[in-house]
């Protein structure tokens, strides 16, 4: 079958190299990955599409990447091969306690989708995020603590597998399958076409923010994680030290945002401990008005950007969401919160001196626990049960191009600042992966469910037809590894 005819096959379109829209229809969010030209791009619309590209690439001899938002940090979801894009697979579907997802559907649409049904799903921090990588990677996000992982939520799924087959898996229909689509990671063992999830009601919630002095850093990071391993499930934190490019009048700031599912003088009883325990006060302190789920969570992701806006730049006449420039980064998993020794170290390879040559970089920490962590750590595939937080850096360069130097300088800074992690560290999360992965990757992200996931990959993918850098292996764990 020539791409013509598989073009003539699809209910979606088929964009090749030579033709107008290829451009666009090979970004993902991160602009270093627009100098790979993919085989072609399939926009497909339906399981039969799906089916019909996996069957096509493998008869053809082609690699196949999967594609839900493009969020893959180290750009997993494109390559030389056929593309499967699942964007147009994005459709919402309430049926009593359960919301079938399409997989490509993103974290705003869904929510505004579901904004006047009394219902919601969990949805991570990043609007633009779609559910097919966020649910199999596991899901994490502000509704964590409270509600659990994304994936502990999933309650089906359908998955086109390497031979063309569609199943249906769930706790009674084709079991292994199902355990590992929640938090073994996308494009590994099929491409999930529809997620069945059993949904929240929608609760009020309350956003706030409040930015601090960088000369508090030190305080602040240590106080922030042992106020979010203290407080209740209500609660859902994140925080960021900023550049000075980013921060008020110039100068780095630390940055503390969330929001909280309890009553609004919880949460304003809940800032002043967190300012109590810092020993500071914060430059500025914002709580938002108590509304609903969808509404809340869309300021806090998108500010006052309509649906239309809030999606990434190019891919609609109202678009202008950003993208990510060149970026370099390393995340781990952290079991406790950071002693004011660690969290002085954590800084430092952060490093306030790098402000004056232009460095863009960030420090990220997002609270885990509550609920995530009531659930046994092999119930699903996502084993880090004891993570209380998700820290990481991102060092990023906008015009790499005209400057030949960044890749070593960035990798090298992301390197400097793994080592400042590696004590704290407890594992990784497949869907924040390390710009520089070591070798015993599979033990970072998987732990002691790496053994049952390469059984699994074996039963339903013996050819390793689905892969890329950091898919599970087929290969059986030795017994000292197991």
């Amino acid at each position: 079958m020539r791409a013509a005819a598989l073009r003539d096959r699809l209910d979606g379109d088929l964009v090749l190299p030579d033709e107008g829209g290829f451009a666009l229809a090979r970004q993902l969010q991160n602009t270093e990955y627009d100098t790979i030209e993919p085989y072609a791009v399939a926009y497909c619309a339906s399981e039969e599409d799906v089916a019909l590209c996996v069957r096509y690439a493998r008869e053809r001899g082609v690699r196949l990447h999967v594609r839900g938002g493009g969020h893959s940090f180290n750009g997993w979801s494109t390559g030389e091969g056929l593309v499967v894009d699942l964007s147009r697979m994005n459709h919402v579907v309430a049926e009593g306690p359960v919301v079938r997802l399409g997989a490509g559907v993103q974290s705003l649409d869904a929510l505004d989708a579901l904004r006047t049904q009394g219902r919601q799903i969990v949805t991570g921090t990043f609007p633009t995020v779609a559910a097919g990588g966020f649910l199999t990677g596991g899901g994490i996000g502000w509704q964590t603590r409270k509600f659990g992982l994304g994936s502990d939520r999933v309650a089906a799924a359908r998955v086109v597998l390497a031979d063309g087959r569609t199943v249906r898996c769930s706790p009674t229909e084709e079991p292994d399958l199902y355990w590992a689509s929640r938090g073994g990671g996308g494009g590994t063992f099929g491409v999930v076409t529809e997620f069945e999830v059993r949904s929240i009601d929608a609760p009020a919630l309350t956003g706030f923010e409040t930015l601090w002095a960088y000369d508090d850093a030190v305080e602040v990071l240590t106080a922030w994680q042992e106020w979010a391993v203290d407080g209740p499930d209500e609660l859902g934190t994140s925080l960021v030290v900023l550049p000075g490019m980013f921060g008020p009048g110039g100068r780095p700031v630390v940055r503390v945002w969330g929001v909280h599912l309890g009553p609004d003088e919880a949460l304003r009883d809940g800032l002043d401990e967190l300012a109590e325990r810092a020993g500071c006060k914060p430059l500025s302190r914002t709580v938002a008005v108590r509304g609903g789920y969808a509404e809340v969570m869309h300021e806090a992701l998108c500010g006052s950007k309509s649906v239309s806006q809030c999606r990434r730049t190019g891919t609609g006449p109202e678009a202008e969401g950003h993208r990510h420039p060149y970026t370099r980064q390393t995340y781990r998993l952290t079991a406790r919160a950071a002693t004011r020794p660690e969290s002085a170290a954590l800084l430092d390879a952060w490093d306030p001196a790098l402000d004056a040559a232009g460095q863009e970089r960030y420090l990220l920490c997002m609270a885990l626990g509550g609920a995530a962590s009531r659930v046994p750590s092999g119930a699903t595939a996502y084993a880090h049960r004891d993570a209380r937080f998700l820290v990481g850096y991102q060092f990023a360069c906008r015009e790499a191009g005209a400057d030949p130097a960044a890749p070593a300088r960035l990798t090298s800074l992301a390197d400097r600042a793994a080592d400042a992690l590696t004590p704290l560290a407890c594992g990784s999360y497949i869907n924040f992966p390390s710009s520089r992965v070591g070798e015993d990757w599979e033990t970072e992200y998987f732990g002691a469910n790496r053994t049952r996931l390469r059984a699994v990959k074996r039963a339903y993918d013996p050819e390793d037809f689905f892969r890329h850098a950091q898919s599970i292996s087929r290969a059986p764990t030795t017994e000292v590894d197991s």
